[in-house]
Parts: structure tokens; sequence; C-alpha cells
């Protein structure tokens, strides 16, 4: 498995990825309801987000993406034949590191309220805790490693 950072073009794979999680998929139309295209998630790219993904015989299996400006653990997917073999435990990390490498003292994301969804063992696994719950969207933390 080859980890890297995510260029431009990889957009249309890491959308395809997206779309096909095993738990809470986003289709391309969902994601330009939340403003969220290839076109202006590679502006992002280019000015406050990092992104990183993971490859296997030169095929995209996975991706995550924080925001440096808020904080922010953005997103992280995994394609679900390769879910379970520590790739969004890596991913994770080097979305955290390089979050924590600009300062930030706590990091941040939101996901599903459903706390039997597998995303809420994954990231109180590695360390995030709930902040707070709001409706259908449950919002954790994770404090700087000392």
């Amino acid at each position: 498995m080859k980890f890297r950072q995510v260029e431009p073009n990889d957009l249309p794979s890491l959308f395809a990825i997206r779309a096909a999680t095993q738990e809470n998929p986003l289709s391309r139309e969902a994601l330009r309801e939340l403003g969220i295209t290839e076109e202006s998630t590679a502006v992002l790219l280019r000015t406050t987000h990092r992104g990183w993904l993971s490859e296997e015989d030169g095929k995209i299996t996975g991706f995550a993406i924080g925001d440096g400006k808020t904080g922010e653990l953005w997103v992280i997917a995994v394609l679900p034949e390769f879910a379970g073999r520590g790739i969004g435990s890596h991913l994770l990390r080097l979305a955290e590191d390089w979050l924590w490498s600009l300062g930030w003292k706590e990091l941040w994301l939101w996901t599903s309220a459903e706390q039997t969804k597998r995303a809420f063992s994954f990231y109180t696994k590695h360390g995030w805790t709930v902040a707070k719950i709001e409706g259908d969207v449950l919002y954790m933390k994770k404090g700087r490693p000392d």
C-alpha cells in the first residue's frame, strides 16, 4: 500500500470513493447540494485544505482531507473492499499530523449521531471524544497529544 498527498487529477476517483463508502455514501449530486464539487475541492486543496490517499496497484483505495483553516478533519473515506486493513487509521494519522503541525491544540469533526455506525467506533478508538450532539449530527474533538 502506498500513501501520498492528493493531487488535483485524483479528484474524480475521490468523489467516486465517497459515493461508494459502506456507511453514509454521498453521491456527486448530494455533494453538489452541499457546495462540494471537484472544482471547489481543487480550490480548497490549493489554499486551506490538504489531503492524502492510499493506492494499491495504481488504484486509489481511500483518502482523508483536513481543513488547516479550522482544524477540522473534513473527510475520510475508504472503499468497502479495503476496510479493516488499517488504511483509514493511517490516513487519519497523516491528516491529524498535518493539522497538529499547523499549531492546532484541538481538532474537530462531525459525523452521524448514530453511535452504532462504524465511524463512531473508529474515531473513539483513535482518541476522539464526543463534544456535542445537535439533531442527527455528532461533533467530536481530539486534543493535541502531549
